[in-house]
């Protein structure tokens, strides 16, 4: 294995050379801006540049650890487990690491983003000399190839991206030195070295691996073309990327990875791409641009008046550029900037604008941003009801097209007065050994019924559900139905009536005794009970709070932590079973009707039609 010094090229470091709007920015220009989107917000990043100078830095967007001393990069921050630093990162395995993200956190360099917007608002140079300071302490204790920082190439063009950011943003500065970005030139070659030659297995993944580190290649041949095999990097990085796009962005703009935020991460990828793309004086294949944007509005369209948008799919804490006064669960940073870039429009005006300003540059885009309130993406399998007090969610994949991330069929996710009231509850950890969660991945933990306890899909692997079961839609309205393997059939109607919502469940072909059960996931009890809910034959019902055996009644805001939260289970057993839960209005189930409201609503025990047709 080769050392550092090993990686230098013949040629010298020259000049600082500006390629992205943000080493050209005009800051005292900037600053009225700045100044309006801390006082907008009631806070900015001033004190979180302070603790970084202290070694105290944030995981996954939520909660802050000290990390000091020669194991900051090489402990898992979730576990405490250490991890060997000194071989070969094929060498290194799963086994007593705990989950390998808690390892790779402070790697991807997010530490970066503060301390840029810091120095923007305070022309300190101790932010800048921090910066520079943590890259050679990561450098001295992560040899090239040595240790579990190399083990992960997207890891690797994570940390790349943040790298390349930050030279650009303080590159000018007295304290970026010949011999200190000669250093980071060093990373950019060791990095393009580990990509390249692994970027086979990436793409194979079908997710944003593959996307990622093609753009990671791009990005090491344009901001350091004088590096020995820049040109060939950019050519095989841009081939990548256009071949991974047309595969996994389909024409509605969804994305292969079934997950609202990996589709952030998707946007915020392509932003990049875009930038590294026009610092060479071009721009994205109009393939790629036009897959952008569909992806751009797809997600724009689940915006919600704070920036939420309903989660679904795998959520493992991933937001590139944390560029803005936002909280984690606030799209618009990305969204807006994305909308700016691809589709010409922006988002009403606010803090988190300043990402798009970091990124872009000013921007003339207009705040004209309308898009479709009520997206129904069949390919996707995403779709949203609209109320002057709420949204539903609903998720009913009809083709998986690339492997489900989550066992979500027909899964439904309430908001309402601005609150959620049922939701999908988060991932925790994708590596969590003792606790039966698994990632909130099964059915059990969406707003599903399942009959026999069973899952839709058997799970074979940590990220792989067998077979891919996708579900059918019934003609007109929002219906459809999901099949089990014992021929049972779960079919799930949302209709909306002038007081909210109501979901009707009907479940045909259970064995005789076999459990049919409906679940519903919350942070608060009271909204949960605010749920009505009625059932067409004797039911029970069981609320359960952090429970120990089946890992359900949690609720995970942040990668990495969990906090109790509360499910409401209720059972019921027979041929046919129909459960009604309304939302906003009152409901009665009697002789084979729904009375929503008083207003009569006939149910259907035709497993080829709808539970439920309103008259």
């Amino acid at each position: 294995m080769r050392a550092w010094s090993s990686f230098e090229p013949a040629a010298p470091v020259g000049p600082f050379v500006p390629r992205l709007p943000v080493a050209q920015a005009a800051l005292p220009a900037w600053t009225p801006w700045l100044e309006r989107y801390d006082l907008a917000a009631g806070h900015g990043p001033r004190e979180e540049a302070r603790a970084i100078g202290r070694g105290e830095f944030r995981l996954f967007s939520g909660r802050v650890v000290s990390a000091t001393g020669p194991t900051r990069w090489t402990v898992n921050h979730l576990g405490g487990e250490p991890v060997a630093a000194d071989r070969h990162w094929s060498r290194i395995g799963d086994a007593g690491q705990g989950d390998i993200k808690g390892v790779w956190e402070l790697s991807r360099c997010a530490w970066v983003y503060p301390l840029v917007r810091a120095w923007w608002r305070t022309g300190e140079a101790r932010f800048v000399e921090r910066f520079w300071d943590l890259l050679a302490d990561w450098m001295a204790l992560n040899p090239p190839h040595r240790g579990p920082q190399w083990v992960c190439g997207q890891e690797a063009t994570f940390r790349l991206i943040a790298l390349a950011y930050a030279e650009q943003a303080f590159g000018a500065h007295p304290a970026s030195t010949a011999a200190r970005r000669g250093a980071l030139r060093r990373v950019a070659a060791v990095t393009a070295e580990r990509i390249r030659a692994h970027l086979g297995y990436a793409l194979s993944q079908a997710n944003n691996h593959g996307i990622a580190e093609a753009i990671g290649l791009m990005t090491a041949g344009t901001f350091w073309p004088e590096l020995p095999g820049a040109g060939d990097w950019v050519e095989q990085g841009r081939r990548a990327l256009v071949a991974q796009t047309a595969d996994l962005v389909d024409a509605e703009g969804g994305f292969s990875q079934h997950s609202s935020n990996y589709h952030r991460l998707l946007l915020q990828l392509f932003v990049w791409a875009e930038l590294v793309e026009r610092a060479r004086g071009t721009t994205l294949p109009p393939t790629v641009r036009g897959a952008a944007r569909r992806a751009t509005v797809f997600l724009a369209e689940l915006l919600e008046a704070d920036g939420t948008v309903p989660r679904y799919g795998a959520d493992d804490g991933a937001d590139l550029f944390p560029l803005a006064n936002a909280g984690y669960e606030d799209f618009r940073p990305a969204v807006g900037t994305a909308l700016a870039f691809f589709v010409g429009d922006r988002l009403a005006p606010g803090p988190w604008d300043e990402a798009s300003l970091a990124l872009l540059g000013p921007s003339p885009a207009t705040a004209s941003w309308l898009g479709e309130p009520e997206p129904d993406h069949r390919l996707a399998g995403v779709a949203l009801r609209r109320h002057p007090r709420g949204t539903l969610f609903f998720r009913a994949p009809q083709v998986f097209r690339h492997r489900p991330a989550h066992a979500d069929q027909l899964h439904v996710t309430l908001r309402w007065d601005g609150r959620l009231f049922a939701e999908d509850p988060g991932t925790f950890s994708y590596h969590a050994p003792g606790f039966p969660g698994e990632g909130f991945a099964a059915a059990c933990f969406h707003n599903v019924v399942t009959v026999g306890g069973r899952e839709p899909m058997r799970r074979a692997g940590r990220f792989l559900w067998l077979p891919w079961r996708p579900c059918g839609r019934y003609p007109g309205g929002l219906a459809a139905y999901l099949d089990g393997d014992r021929g049972e059939r779960i079919a799930r109607a949302i209709l909306r009536v002038p007081g909210g919502f109501v979901i009707v469940d009907r479940v045909t072909g259970a064995a005789l005794g076999e459990a049919v059960e409906l679940r519903w996931h919350g942070r608060d009890r009271e909204r949960l009970a605010g749920l009505a809910v009625a059932c067409s034959t004797a039911s029970t019902e069981a609320w359960l709070t952090a429970d120990p055996a089946t890992g359900e009644g949690w609720q995970s805001a942040r990668y990495g932590q969990k906090a109790p939260a509360w499910t409401r289970r209720i059972g019921a057993a027979g041929p046919t079973v129909f459960f009604a839960t309304a939302l906003g209005a009152r409901l009665r189930l009697e002789a084979g009707v729904l009375h929503i409201d008083e207003q009569p609503y006939p149910l259907s025990s035709d497993p080829l039609q709808p539970p439920c047709y309103p008259l």
